[in-house]
């Protein structure tokens, strides 16, 4: 089979597939475009010939979007469409439709774990693939759609080890920056603070703080993020009196990251609807502690408390113990040990596994029997 599955692939190479892909703007910030531009770069590692076709933002730009894909699906001519979410599926829908072009949806969490419209149930059955970022978000297609279920490819988020990684020691400019001592016991959370995305967990650990506190007395919780919850959290913290022990970054550079990750103590993150929890994988290979929610993708992330403590992310005197135990070192010596940590998660979630999957995916592609034609 592996020697099989091998020399399909190399077929696959030469020839070479053209695909259509598109995607929202791919340059943002954010978990689903971080894991559709790797996506994106590493199709063309693998020797695939693909058109990408952004929606930005500003003025008539759903306009131009639409625009630029028939233009691409007409001189292109694709032998597949990659449909980054499924808000653009009747788009590629169309393409099946009126054009005979397959087309593969990449479906991540939320969006896809409750739908609601009988048209997007309907363009995922008709789809070639659905691509799901967790297991969970898989059981959550399958609860909707049954008959999709030997259709779904699981494709989990990725993290590249020369990225994040250990330092030996927390980074002296953050702790000058945010006027923290060495000494100090760091919570992490990296999370856009939006209103309709308080499911991460965030403004929960600040209400539990008080209680970590009466256990902790020099630790300081550090959220990473910015967006139009900021207000909501700033008030949560004055009314709690927890000014000298919460630090606000607002918007930090990609390129900071893996200092915050190095900066912190535990990541802490009990979200109740993530698709996957990229964010988990960045800190476990910088060697960090981590505490999630056990209702979601998040699950994945950590391989089922394997590599984090679980957390029922509605309990807050859960979310409260979790943490204490963690810093206190009351739990698991794995779950504690930094290259433990690292090794693992890059064993199930390295680059190198990332592009053995996409390989794996384009060889269910690769019979010309599954691909049609403009």
């Amino acid at each position: 089979q592996s020697a099989r599955n091998c020399t399909s692939f190399a077929i696959l190479v030469m020839w070479g597939m053209k695909i259509l892909f598109i995607v929202s703007d791919i340059n943002q910030i954010g978990g689903i475009q971080y894991y559709n531009r790797y996506l994106l770069t590493t199709l063309k590692e693998l020797s695939q010939n693909v058109l990408l076709v952004e929606r930005m933002f500003g003025p008539l730009s759903r306009a131009k979007f639409v625009f630029d894909f028939f233009v691409g699906l007409i001189s292109f001519r694709p032998d597949v469409v990659i449909c980054g979410h499924i808000n653009f599926s009747p788009l590629v829908y169309s393409a099946y439709k009126f054009f005979g072009v397959s087309y593969i949806i990449n479906t991540h969490g939320i969006e896809v774990w409750d739908i609601k419209s009988a048209f997007k149930l309907k363009i995922l059955e008709r789809a070639k693939l659905i691509v799901s970022v967790s297991n969970y978000t898989k059981d959550q297609i399958i609860r909707q759609l049954p008959e999709g279920k030997e259709k779904i490819f699981i494709l989990p988020s990725y993290v590249d080890s020369e990225i994040f990684f250990i330092k030996k020691e927390k980074p002296s400019f953050l702790l000058q920056r945010h006027s923290l001592d060495v000494k100090d016991k760091i919570v992490l959370t990296m999370a856009r603070l939006r209103a309709n995305e308080k499911y991460k967990g965030y403004d929960k650990v600040i209400r539990v703080l008080p209680s970590i506190v009466r256990e902790i007395p020099n630790v300081k919780y550090v959220l990473v993020g910015a967006g139009d919850d900021l207000d909501y959290v700033k008030d949560l913290v004055r009314n709690l009196n927890l000014e000298k022990y919460f630090v606000s970054t607002g918007f930090v550079e990609e390129s900071e990251l893996v200092d915050y990750y190095n900066l912190c103590d535990v990541f802490v993150m009990p979200s109740a609807q993530e698709g996957f929890g990229s964010a988990f994988l960045g800190a476990l290979a910088c060697g960090k502690p981590v505490i999630a929610g056990n209702k979601d993708g998040s699950r994945d992330a950590v391989l089922d408390g394997k590599l984090g403590v679980l957390v029922n992310p509605d309990n807050l005197s859960e979310i409260a113990e979790a943490i204490v135990n963690v810093l206190k070192k009351n739990v698991s010596k794995s779950l504690v040990n930094s290259n433990f940590l690292r090794n693992q998660v890059l064993e199930a979630y390295g680059v190198d596994k990332f592009k053995a999957k996409v390989s794996n995916l384009l060889n269910e592609l690769s019979s010309p029997s599954l691909l049609k034609h403009v």
